[in-house]
């Protein structure tokens, strides 16, 4: 069944959380303004190891990436371990 055009704008609409690393750690700060400046809510900002973690839509990847200060920006995965088993060691 192909997806009409309200799902396709729905999927580029799609909201992920990023991990951003920056180049300088003192400008941490100014690069999370220029997030926020273009519409990622910056959840986390680690001044010590000089990355920003956030939520934003998928599509603003690329312009991420092209942002003064920005060294490197990529999608957050998440990951779930397997329930604990009696007859496996912790």
């Amino acid at each position: 069944m192909a997806k009409t055009a309200t799902q396709r704008a729905n999927k580029a609409e799609e909201l992920t959380s990023f991990i951003v690393t920056v180049h300088d750690r003192e400008a941490i700060g100014s690069v999370a303004l220029k997030l926020e400046a273009l519409g990622i809510d910056v959840e986390r900002v680690m001044k010590r190891t000089g990355v920003l973690g956030g939520r934003g839509p998928v599509r603003l990847l690329p312009k991420i990436t092209a942002l003064a200060g920005v060294k490197d920006a990529r999608q957050e995965h998440g990951f779930q371990l397997p329930p604990l088993h009696g007859s496996i060691p912790q």
